[in-house]
């Protein structure tokens, strides 16, 4: 009953539903649904104008059975004129069959990146999850000497720029005032109407597995918020952070202002999806890697939004997109 709630929060709750731009079904004849796509609704800007878009999540198909099915809901998805539809958890497969029908992978967000803090802490929850089903048995406690030892061999070279910005607490409210305004730039970008980004941030916030569902704002020296990050903070574990925003040419402060605040606050690593505008940044971190992590791709028809995405002007992630939802791993 739970998963049927969620998923009718998640499809049909939205503040901008529109059945035309929500899940889509392959029925048969006989009344079994074989395939399904799930879809949420969410408004962009895209060249100046503002446009219906969906966001595409997960896909489910008995392929055994019913693989016609699947090519359909597929083939449905070609876009028309006006039509703009992405999707950040795209498969290998999955990718080969957008570009099939158009669509365009948005340059460097199939990567994640990962920020150690404390690497033989971070270390030992990886091995956790994957062999002891989450249960430390104690292993933080043997890995703290050796990452002390780490960081007293190796003491953070990034300490003098600690005075360029600093972080506060953000409510929600003062996020969905500034949260435009710190994407404004992009050409590409979700529209994040006020009851729209508050309904998006209230069904992020009940994804408990990953963390404490937190907002952060960056403030330089003369008190101007010039940022903030959205991520889930679990003090001992890994922080998942969902969104960096930023204006623009403040990345790297901004960056270093969040990696900075999770290594105080007792995280032992930090993990995130990569975007164009953080790369610069991003390269300038310690024991910070790289990683495949799920394809990034936009459907649209419109020349003018594809020669954005072409050339990395759009913004979508985190709580525009799917990393928040309790579809991918909270369920089982």
């Amino acid at each position: 009953m739970e998963l049927q709630h969620y998923l009718g929060s998640l499809t049909l709750a939205s503040p901008t539903y529109d059945e035309t731009m929500g899940t889509q079904v392959y029925q048969q004849q006989d009344g079994r649904i074989r395939s399904a796509l799930l879809a949420v609704p969410m408004r962009f800007v895209a060249c100046g104008t503002s446009l219906p878009g969906r966001l595409l999540g997960v896909f489910m198909s008995d392929a055994d059975k019913e693989a016609a099915g699947a090519a359909q809901l597929i083939l449905a998805l070609r876009p028309r004129r006006a039509d703009f539809a992405f999707c950040d958890s795209a498969s290998p497969t999955s990718r080969s069959h957008l570009l099939a029908i158009g669509g365009k992978p948005v340059p460097m967000q199939n990567l994640e990146w990962t920020r150690s803090f404390r690497p033989v802490g971070a270390l030992t929850q990886r091995f956790a999850e994957r062999f002891l089903r989450g249960r430390s048995f104690g292993l933080p406690i043997v890995a703290r000497p050796f990452d002390s030892l780490l960081r007293h061999l190796r003491p953070d070279q990034d300490a003098p720029e600690a005075a360029v910005a600093s972080v506060t607490d953000m409510s929600i409210p003062n996020f969905l005032d500034h949260a435009p305004r710190l994407i404004a730039h992009y050409t590409v970008r979700p529209l994040w109407a006020r009851e729209e980004l508050s309904w998006l941030v209230s069904l992020a916030a009940q994804n408990s597995r990953l963390g404490a569902f937190t907002i952060r704002a960056v403030v330089d020296h003369p008190g101007t918020i010039i940022g903030c990050f959205v991520y889930y903070a679990a003090p001992g574990r890994t922080a998942h952070v969902l969104n960096v925003l930023s204006l623009p040419d403040r990345e790297t402060v901004v960056l270093d202002a969040m990696f900075r605040h999770l290594d105080e606050t007792g995280h032992v690593a930090a993990r995130g999806r990569a975007q164009l505008a953080l790369m610069a940044g991003l390269s300038l971190q310690r024991w910070l890697v790289f990683r495949h992590r799920a394809f990034a791709m936009v459907l649209t028809r419109v020349p003018e939004i594809n020669d954005a995405v072409a050339r990395g002007d759009v913004y979508v992630g985190g709580l525009a997109g799917e990393d928040w939802s309790r579809l991918l791993g909270d369920f089982h």
